[in-house]
This record gives C-alpha cells, sequence and structure tokens, in this order.
C-alpha cells in the first residue's frame, strides 16, 4: 500500500522530471496463455504469473525480467492435484500458497518458495484436511504492509453455523491458531474485505444475510471483526443502522498513524445502491473506534452523473466498486470507485424465414467517483472523472483504470473509445482536487491498449502494465 503525503513541495520548471516509459519487447507473453499478472518486483527483478485461465490448477507459469523489462528466465512450477491461492514477491524470494484437493473433499494448504533462479523448495503444511464449504471455496492469504506479518485464514460451515480459522505464520510455519464463530442461522455469507495490521492483527468485513430471498435491507447484516491472535482479543459489530446495507467496502492500513480504516457506501432500497459513504478509523490497540462516521453522497454529485431530472426524483447512484482505497498521511484517506456492471442483450434476426435469437454480455465500466476525505471522516472534495467503455463478450478485458499513487498525487490511467482507435489516458490528480490530463500512449503512434486487471503497482515510482500492441502483448512500465 503506496500512502499520498501530499505534502506541497515548491519546484521549479527545469527541476521537474518526465514521466518515462519502458517498452518491453514484443511476442513475450506465452501465446499457450490466456491471463497474465504482474505481482511484483525486488532487487532481482519484476516477476509476472501466468497461466491459461484464472484459475491456476495444475500449474503457474512464473517470468523474471529485469527492471527494464528485459525477459531473463521463465519456468513452470508444477502444483500437482493443487491451485494456486496466492504468490507474493519478498525482499530475496518469492512465497506462493496452494490448495492441495484431498481425499474425501477436504483441502490442506501448503507454503512453498521459489528462489532467484525460480527453483522450488519442498512444501510445508499449515492446515490439513480442511473442510470448506465447497468446492469454490478458497483459503485466505493475507500479509502486512511490509511483507513481514503473513496470515492464512479460511471458512467452514455446519447447520448454518459459520466458523472463521485464523492461523499466523511465523517464518511461514504455523503459528497462534483460533477458530471464530461469526454467524449463527444465516442463509449465506460473503466476504467483502479483509487484512492485516503491521503487527498481524486480522480485520474483516462480511455481510451475512438471514433469508434466501435477501430482497430487503432487515435481510443483510454487515459486520467488521477484529481479532488479536497474541492477545485474544475479538471484536464483532454491526456497521450500519438497520435500515440500510452496506454495498460495498474497502480495508486500507494507514502506516503513518498505524491505523486501518473501514470505508465504503452504503444503499437502502437496492443492492447495488450508493446512497452515501462510511468511515471508520481504527485503533489497533483494543480495536477502539477513533471515528465512526456516515455520510450522503453530495446530492450535486448524484445529479452530474444521473442528470438532473433522475436526481430530481429522488434517484441514487448505483453499481459504483470500490477500486482503490489510498490513506493519506494526515489520517484521511482517498476512496476511488469505477461504475461498473454488465447487461444482457438479445437481438432477433431471420434466418431462411426461421427466427434466430443470439444473445451478447456487455461490459460496461463508466464513471469514476472520487472522494477524498479527512481524518475525523468528513468530505474535502469529490470529483466525477467522465468516461464510457463498452465491449461485448470480451469479459470487459480492456476496460477498467490502472490507478498509480505517486508521493504528492494519484494517476488514474484508461483506454479511450474502446470502439475507436483508442488512445491511453492519463487523468492526474493533486491534494485539492486539481487535475491534469494528457495522452499517455498516442493511438496513432503505438495501436496499443492497457490491459488494467493485470496491472500492479511495484514500487513507490513505478508499475508495470500488460499491453496489448497491434493483437500481440508486451508490457511497459512507467517511471514517475
Amino acid at each position: 500500500m503506496y500512502t499520498l503525503c501530499f505534502v506541497l513541495v515548491l519546484l521549479t520548471c527545469n527541476g521537474l522530471k518526465a514521466q518515462q516509459i519502458i517498452w518491453a519487447q514484443l511476442n513475450n507473453i506465452d501465446k499457450k496463455t490466456d491471463f497474465t499478472k504482474v505481482i511484483g518486483q525486488n532487487k532481482h527483478g519484476v516477476y509476472v504469473l501466468k497461466h491459461k485461465n484464472s484459475t491456476f490448477r495444475k500449474y503457474f507459469i512464473i517470468e523474471r525480467f529485469d527492471k527494464r523489462m528485459n525477459l531473463m528466465r521463465s519456468k513452470i512450477i508444477k502444483i500437482p492435484n493443487a491451485e494456486l491461492q496466492k504468490i507474493v514477491v519478498l525482499e530475496n524470494d518469492i512465497v506462493f500458497f496452494t490448495k492441495v484437493f484431498d481425499k474425501g473433499y477436504t483441502s490442506s494448504l501448503n507454503v512453498q518458495h521459489l528462489d532467484t533462479n525460480l527453483n522450488i523448495d519442498v512444501p510445508t503444511v499449515l492446515a490439513a484436511e480442511c473442510d470448506l464449504p465447497n468446492a469454490n471455496s478458497d483459503f485466505k492469504i493475507e500479509y502486512s504492509e511490509n511483507r513481514k506479518q503473513f496470515l492464512a485464514w479460511y471458512l467452514t460451515e455446519q447447520n448454518n453455523t459459520y466458523e472463521v480459522t485464523l492461523c499466523a505464520l511465523d517464518n511461514f510455519k504455523k503459528g497462534a491458531s483460533k477458530k471464530i464463530e461469526i454467524a449463527k442461522g444465516a442463509f449465506d455469507i460473503e466476504f467483502l474485505k479483509a487484512s492485516i495490521d503491521i503487527k498481524g492483527n486480522f480485520y474483516c468485513i462480511y455481510t451475512e444475510s438471514k433469508s434466501s430471498k435477501g430482497n430487503k435491507a432487515t435481510d443483510f447484516q454487515t459486520h467488521l471483526l477484529c481479532v488479536n491472535l497474541q492477545d485474544d482479543l475479538i471484536k464483532n459489530v454491526l456497521i450500519h443502522n438497520p435500515e440500510e446495507f452496506i454495498t460495498y467496502a474497502d480495508l486500507c492500513y494507514n502506516s503513518s498513524q498505524n491505523t486501518m480504516i473501514a470505508s465504503g457506501f452504503y444503499g437502502k432500497n437496492m443492492e447495488d445502491e450508493v446512497t452515501g459513504y462510511f468511515s471508520i478509523q481504527i485503533s489497533p490497540k483494543g480495536f477502539a473506534f477513533i471515528n465512526n462516521v456516515q455520510h450522503p453522497i453530495n446530492r450535486k454529485t448524484v445529479s452530474d452523473v444521473i442528470g438532473i431530472k433522475a436526481e430530481a426524483r429522488g434517484d441514487n447512484l448505483s453499481k459504483f466498486k470500490i477500486r482503490k482505497t489510498i490513506p493519506k498521511t494526515d489520517g484521511g484517506q482517498i476512496i476511488i470507485a469505477e461504475r461498473s456492471f454488465i447487461t444482457n442483450q438479445s437481438d432477433v434476426f431471420y434466418v431462411n424465414g426461421i427466427a434466430q435469437t443470439s444473445y451478447s454480455k456487455i461490459f460496461n465500466n463508466d464513471e469514476v467517483l472520487i472522494l477524498s476525505i479527512d481524518s475525523s471522516g468528513e468530505l474535502l472534495w469529490d470529483e466525477i472523472l467522465f468516461k464510457n467503455q463498452l465491449s461485448t463478450n470480451d469479459g470487459g478485458y480492456n476496460n477498467g483504470i490502472v490507478i498509480m499513487v505517486n508521493e504528492d498525487n494519484f494517476n488514474i490511467i484508461y483506454n479511450d473509445k474502446l470502439n475507436a482507435n483508442a488512445d491511453v489516458i492519463q487523468v492526474t490528480f493533486n491534494e485539492k482536487g486539481e487535475r491534469t490530463k494528457k495522452i499517455l500512449i498516442n493511438s496513432d503512434q503505438y495501436y496499443a491498449l492497457v490491459i488494467p486487471a493485470e496491472y500492479n503497482q511495484v514500487t513507490a515510482n513505478s508499475a508495470v502494465l500488460p499491453i496489448n500492441q497491434n493483437r500481440d502483448y508486451t508490457y511497459i512500465k512507467l517511471l514517475y
């Protein structure tokens, strides 16, 4: 997590350094793989993860580039009868966790390392023969901002009673553990976000539904769970009013203030409605709430997005999903959310006089909502970044945004006009919400699209982005 300093620094024009784009060689993405994810950088280089899809079963491909994005090594890592759960780039090596499918429909969690030559060590078992709720359930791995603390957790269920098992890792071996009953009599449970702080304390936001219909605000209860394994301290509280429900939520640790911030959106009438935002600042010491606020979204902002007439009818924003929460050194935060949804479309056409129907999935990624919130949870400013991305039957591959956080500003990068020759646009915001906009990659010169779902900010001043260029694939590294 990178923190915005928002310190005013006097710079002369001659002192400004231009942004640099480093292009990797073309054709360096394996043609047999469809999914790519940049996972991080250390002193040995930049690492990229690949697979034929995003399930990462039986094997995965890891590639190491130097810091100028020249490919140095590629290797297939076999994980028979297992599925990758998490992979993390550390200072000197890489650690990865796998779910191993046991006999009798149970699963185990293993951890292994890759050295600088991508050689693998023997697995260490962290949890054995766990009865997860269903075949799609996974083990979850959280790690601290400095990547010194790791915690594994998983969910079990019996007779509509859900239990979370937490396991701290001590030098990547099983450490302190605890089982916690979190929901009894619930029809279903959904985890919105989980995280740990610099000491390894666990925080989780989850929603339990009390009815199979799930169409009333009272059917949903969203809780914040905080656990200190060392002191055996547990706090589990409802974080919304009974007549409202949480639509989206996030957690971010503020290393400058040593606090965890839980924030997100709430609604009243629809499942994906955004009536307002909430912000809870939590002290790791005793999990005391430093503040807990809830405010409606500015109606002028609502009008700007949905129109004057819709706002006058009392309509609200909807379908805004939080893409990133950025902590600020003064204790505040920046929430960046994107309006994202899928619609289904059917068309009737005739073949030899017989009606035929075709179905399409339309992937929509539209406006970006930005909220700047101070240390007490009050709104400083909000902004709307207007864009319109629409694609059909492609999973929204080139839709969405890239977020790059610098010391005194943040950048939002996206593909403009996907149905035409698309420029790659970069919009930069400062601490006051003032923006500058420029073309990052010109379509006439490069004909390239970024792939937002696969990028990663690898250092405090650089990000690596997979690129689709002339129907071929490569990477760019942005240096700020």
